[in-house]
């Protein structure tokens, strides 16, 4: 078994690595630990030179990571310049901010003075998704380090030279052996992994049945575990005198990163004045859309990353199809060698249907009809995720009240959402088990200890 880089073009195998043996892992773990001890050692200031060294050498080797990036998971060029550029800012932000998100606290209640410090917990294991292979890294992986904590990480199997070349960064910055350590496993290894007794957290981004299994290790062994569980967010549009407008943020979103990414908009609620409109000049746009080769800078759509997505995407498609859903832009796979799918818009979606109930990673719009603003919350609300939401309307002055109705932790209005790491990353439901980025994120991996003065 091993990791591979797949050519989409050919289905050639460009690039593979085997995987390690139990017995390599366990020597990697205890290789960490003993990292662990010398890394805690460290102050912040010692800490901030090596991650800023990393910084530089990221800007130095820029353009060869995001090559490294549109080959292996075939993200547009520009883009995954952008992947790697979020994350530099990422990592500054806890550079510049660790030390005082986890200054000691001092409390006062009554005769009692107390305080918070807060302390490392050990080694942490990290499993990374292939859709933005290195921000999605660093996301988990800075905070865990400013911390005082070391980390090994399991990235995606479909992307190891990005892999290779994260560790390889580590080094080459001159970071303690061992304070980084990228795993090369086969997911029957997670029993193993979890239950070993240095490993005290996991955190896992990945979808719903997956990681549910995950979870349940992690629960039967006492381990704390974050894990991403799926998205399905909704987008509101409402009352507007510019349509156009409000279908090009649609567009851009839907789009991003060719639908494959895991915070855009999913599912388009749309009040039935503008439905028909909205409907057409989605679909409009869809058409127009340039498909074709991610290191051109016009191109919009490209292959996706693994042959499997298109046969999801299809099983989707028709079961909803089946249900009584239109498509208005022409679904299928593209007439071309390379993991296409054609852009498509699929309108007159209710709940029940897969494109409504489930996340699709993919160049898919499902266009949902409301009958007025309660529906539209009711329909943005029948969902088992909760993570943002994007409402666009020209009524500025009841947006208040929708913002309070629909069932999710981060709402935008008249913006298409993003992430930052000042910006609390939370979701309900089956979204998320944890919080992520801001200072709650940093203080998820650590000990945090309650003294109380004589």
């Amino acid at each position: 078994m091993s990791a591979k880089t797949i050519n989409p073009t050919t289905e050639e195998l460009l690039f593979e690595v085997p995987y390690i043996t139990k017995e390599e892992l366990e020597q990697k773990i205890k290789k960490a630990s003993i990292g662990y001890k010398i890394w805690k050692s460290l102050s912040f200031e010692e800490r901030w030179e090596y991650l800023k060294k990393l910084v530089n050498l990221m800007s130095e080797r820029k353009e060869e990571l995001a090559k490294l990036n549109t080959i292996e998971m075939w993200m547009l060029y520009t883009d995954a310049l952008g992947d790697v550029s979020k994350s530099m800012q990422n990592i500054l932000y806890f550079v510049e901010n660790a030390s005082k998100m986890l200054e000691s606290k001092k409390f006062e209640e009554g005769w009692i003075k107390w305080k918070i410090i807060y302390e490392p917990m050990w080694v942490l294991y990290c499993v990374a998704p292939w859709n933005y292979p290195y921000n999605q890294v660093f996301r988990s992986t800075i905070p865990n380090l400013m911390a005082w904590n070391v980390v090994l990480v399991k990235h995606a199997s479909n992307v190891p030279q990005v892999a290779l070349a994260l560790e390889k960064l580590f080094l080459d910055a001159g970071f303690p052996e061992w304070i980084y350590t990228n795993l090369f496993i086969p997911g029957s290894f997670s029993e193993f992994i979890i239950s070993h007794k240095e490993i005290v957290w996991t955190t896992i981004t990945g979808w719903d049945k997956a990681w549910r299994t995950i979870w349940e290790l992690a629960w039967k062994n006492l381990k704390p575990s974050v894990l991403e569980l799926g998205w399905n967010d909704p987008f509101i549009a409402l009352e507007t005198k510019d349509i156009e407008k409000t279908v090009k943020f649609a567009l851009t979103w839907r789009l991003s990163n060719c639908g494959q990414k895991c915070n855009s908009s999913k599912r388009f609620i749309v009040l039935e004045s503008i439905y028909d409109e909205f409907v057409k000049w989605f679909a409009e746009g869809m058409k127009n859309t340039i498909v074709w080769d991610p290191m051109e800078p016009s191109t919009k759509i490209w292959p996706l990353a693994k042959e499997e997505a298109i046969a999801d995407i299809d099983i989707m498609i028709k079961q909803s199809i089946s249900l009584g859903a239109k498509i208005a832009c022409w679904w299928k796979r593209m007439d071309r060698k390379w993991y296409f799918y054609e852009p498509t818009v699929i309108y007159d979606v209710i709940p029940g249907m897969q494109v409504f109930d489930e996340e699709v990673f993919g160049p898919v719009a499902a266009v949902i009809k409301a009958k007025d603003i309660e529906d539209a919350i009711k329909l943005a609300n029948n969902s088992k995720y909760g993570l943002w939401c994007s409402i666009f309307w020209d009524s500025y002055e009841e947006m208040n009240y929708i913002a309070s109705k629909v069932e999710v932790s981060n709402i935008w209005i008249n913006k298409i959402v993003t992430s930052y790491p000042f910006l609390p990353y939370w979701w309900i439901k089956n979204t998320w088990y944890w919080k992520e980025l801001w200072e709650r994120w940093i203080k998820t991996f650590c000990n945090e200890k309650v003294i109380v003065e004589g």
